[in-house]
């Protein structure tokens, strides 16, 4: 943040290189995409559309040690000291668990807020993490990789505004965010870096003033007012999000991002998809720890489980039914351990989704321990594609063959939409106005020189 700006001398060489690197970097909040001077006021939801949350398992997550038959005889010789204990694991039915750090995840899946579908994977049956999460992201048949995603390409036929799409983390946009037509923000952990959200100096008020009125004067070059236009953007979206980073975020990666996005989700700015991202399972060596070191399975589903409860505890009551959080990695593990206390790179997987709309229950055919493929893997019983074609048809609205590039079979996964209140929707009315009328005012406003 830039504090040596004093009105009462002029700035010296320094300062004003200072002051030239802070208005072109625009930090923290970051837009992607070619739309880049969107519309300030941006769309406030109406209450009725329904949000996604994609969690990206980052590396491959073991999903038979995640939700698998821990007391099958298959099971426990396959895996053998890698099995996990059926005793301390939480029943799902069906002869199915969830792993012993699930516990919350396994409490909603018992009260019908969660849906476990099996089987799920990429028919090319491809174990690298780049082409494969590449495909996950791109979404095209056949196993195309383009440019675009298949979240990207469904905000690219949407009515957005800036904060339609948003990355949770400061890790830039994701493939499947990133479309042709549209700006995806990337929020960052840590609200002290957005560039404008600090406005407790005058000094700093006057510099924001300063840098909008570079994009106001017609008689300026056409850079400067560019310049001026970005950080404009920049310091708006920063006053817009600020209210989520009011309260200090809990500690941990995972756990302090999910809040991080379900306070988002409750401002109502229009956000209607989301990333979070979450690593550090290619669990090739101490999957199963035992001294708490990197690679512990366990660890990261204690982390997941914790975050997706806070998660849910963190969105306001009218927000909530209107939430869905599907949580994916790229591939699974192998079915026999490695020499190494850890698993290699598999390929079928589960796809878990969570929220009040979600049909809770179990879904797909789960691949038969007794009947590997040539390779000793599982069999894919179901494209992932399909589950987007569900997501897109069912959650987000739209043309699932438009987004995916053909058509593929859906499933029965969700429930009618939450029905909208009045009091939401005159909300989001207000919420429309009110922006409407501070990014008129920013486009007003103009401040003398320093």
């Amino acid at each position: 943040m830039i504090r040596e700006l004093d009105p009462e001398r002029p700035m010296s060489l320094m300062e004003r290189r200072r002051f030239l690197k802070g208005a072109l970097a625009a930090g923290g909040a970051v837009a992607a995409g070619p739309t880049l001077f969107t519309d300030l006021a941006g769309a406030a939801s109406t209450g009725s559309d329904t949000i996604l949350v994609t969690v990206t398992l980052s590396g491959g997550n073991d999903g038979i040690n995640t939700f698998g038959p821990f007391g099958s005889g298959t099971y426990r010789d396959l895996r053998g000291p890698m099995a996990i204990d059926v005793a301390g694991a939480h029943s799902a039915g069906q002869s199915q668990y969830f792993h012993p750090s699930l516990r919350r995840l396994a409490t909603r899946f018992r009260r019908g807020d969660v849906a476990v579908v099996r089987g799920v994977g990429d028919p090319l049956l491809d174990r690298s993490h780049f082409s494969n999460l590449a495909r996950w992201q791109t979404g095209l048949p056949d196993g195309r990789i383009a440019g675009t995603g298949w979240l990207g390409r469904w905000l690219d036929a949407a009515q957005t505004s800036q904060f339609t799409g948003v990355a949770i983390g400061g890790r830039g946009v994701p493939l499947h965010l990133r479309g042709t037509a549209t700006d995806v923000t990337d929020l960052p952990r840590h609200g002290g870096g957005l560039y404008g959200s600090d406005r407790s100096d005058q000094r700093d008020q006057r510099m924001y003033r300063a840098i909008r009125q570079m994009g106001e004067e017609s008689d300026r070059p056409a850079w400067v007012n560019r310049v001026g236009q970005v950080n404009a953007l920049s310091i708006n979206a920063a006053q817009s999000v600020a209210g989520a980073y009011r309260n200090d975020l809990p500690e941990g990666r995972l756990l302090s991002d999910m809040v991080l996005a379900a306070r988002l989700v409750n401002l109502n700015l229009g956000t209607r998809v989301l990333n979070v991202w979450h690593g550090g399972y290619d669990t090739h060596d101490n999957q199963i720890g035992g001294n708490s070191g990197v690679g512990d399975h366990a660890d990261l589903l204690t982390e997941l489980d914790a975050a997706l409860d806070s998660f849910f505890s963190t969105l306001s009551a009218a927000t909530a039914p209107r939430v869905i959080v599907m949580v994916y990695s790229e591939f699974g593990r192998r079915v026999e351990p490695n020499g190494s206390s850890g698993t290699d790179h598999g390929t079928a997987n589960h796809v878990f989704f969570l929220g009040r709309r979600v049909k809770g229950g179990l879904y797909g055919d789960p691949p038969p321990l007794r009947s590997l493929d040539d390779r000793g893997d599982l069999r894919v019983s179901m494209d992932f594609r399909q589950i987007y074609a569900t997501v897109i048809e069912d959650v987000l609205g739209g043309s699932s063959s438009d987004v995916l590039g053909r058509s593929y079979q859906t499933h029965d996964i969700f429930g009618p939409a939450a029905a909208v209140t009045g009091d939401l929707t005159a909300r989001a009315r207000q919420i429309r106005e009110r922006r409407e009328r501070t990014a008129n005012d920013y486009l007003l406003r103009h401040t003398p020189s320093f």
